[in-house]
């Protein structure tokens, strides 16, 4: 039986201000797995101690056990062959299989437009003009957005850098030389990455800027960001498809990019004219004899 499944069953027997906590639980599920305590006793405006007695009224013996639960279960929701088969059992022909895919697609771009106005882009491509470097970090599929994104901002002249999350030491070297003018780009989507979690929460703790590229407000690394951008990345079959995520960035890209058409029209001029100087031979110095 899986939390949400206890949660229900145990639902009408909660006090009101249980089956709160209840109904947010349930509504939250991906995000209650990365919360502590103290974040959730605030996020509810109840205490500790209340929730506390919410998990033994449920049967579930302390806090750190809820929490396992819910990335229990989280993990088994987003694990591609589970979705795979229950995916695939229900659709009839292949027909169904393209429109369903289609449709689904169609409302993750819909969704890129609801949820990122054309204000927020703005203020992200205020935020990235103004750094003195812009630090990217995703891992797993997100690293693909990164991959996607690192070139073209190197293209925009951006001094831009690819934090590694899987080597302390460089990654040390990286935050220790980072200044209160660089700005930190994280990139995630359920399941979470802990890693970039521990990272946007050390990121706030020493009051650096950093632009969050998730999947909703209530993602663990949403909370402290100065700029938010939303994306959905449903899939038929698979999970966390980046197509909708690219879209979102080559829209921050192109804002970011007439933001700045002036500077960057002279600035091609200026490439143009140094590549033209270096391909042409240099001229001999020496007098014909």
């Amino acid at each position: 039986m899986t939390i949400i499944e206890i949660i229900k069953n145990h639902f009408s027997n909660l006090s009101n201000k249980q089956q709160s906590i209840a109904r947010y639980l349930t509504r939250n599920k991906s995000k209650i797995a990365f919360m502590s305590l103290k974040e959730l006793s605030s996020e509810l405006k109840v205490s500790e101690v209340t929730i506390l007695n919410f998990c033994k009224a449920i049967g579930v013996d302390s806090f750190i056990e809820l929490k396992k639960e819910f990335q229990t279960l989280i993990k088994e929701e987003l694990q591609v062959p589970a979705k795979m088969r229950s995916s695939l059992e229900e659709l009839e022909s292949l027909e169904d299989a393209v429109r369903n895919t289609i449709q689904l697609q169609r409302m993750n771009f819909d969704k890129i437009l609801a949820n990122n106005s054309i204000e927020v882009l703005y203020q992200a491509s205020q935020l990235i003009q103004k750094s003195k470097t812009v630090y990217l970090c995703g891992l797993g599929v997100s690293s693909l957005v990164c991959d996607f994104l690192y070139p073209r901002l190197k293209t925009l002249l951006i001094d831009v850098k690819t934090l590694d999350l899987d080597d302390i030491n460089i990654l040390s070297n990286d935050l220790i030389r980072a200044t209160k003018e660089d700005l930190f780009i994280l990139i995630s989507f359920p399941i979470y990455s802990s890693q970039i979690i521990r990272l946007a929460q050390y990121l706030s703790a020493n009051e650096f800027k950093y632009i969050a590229i998730t999947d909703s407000q209530q993602s663990p690394i949403a909370q402290n960001a100065d700029i938010i951008l939303k994306a959905e990345n449903q899939s038929l079959v698979f999970y966390n498809f980046i197509s909708a995520t690219i879209t979102l960035i080559e829209l921050l890209l192109i804002v970011l990019s007439y933001n700045n058409k002036e500077s960057i029209i002279h600035d091609v001029k200026e490439i143009k004219a140094i590549h033209e100087f270096f391909s042409h031979k240099p001229v001999s110095n020496k007098k014909n004899k």
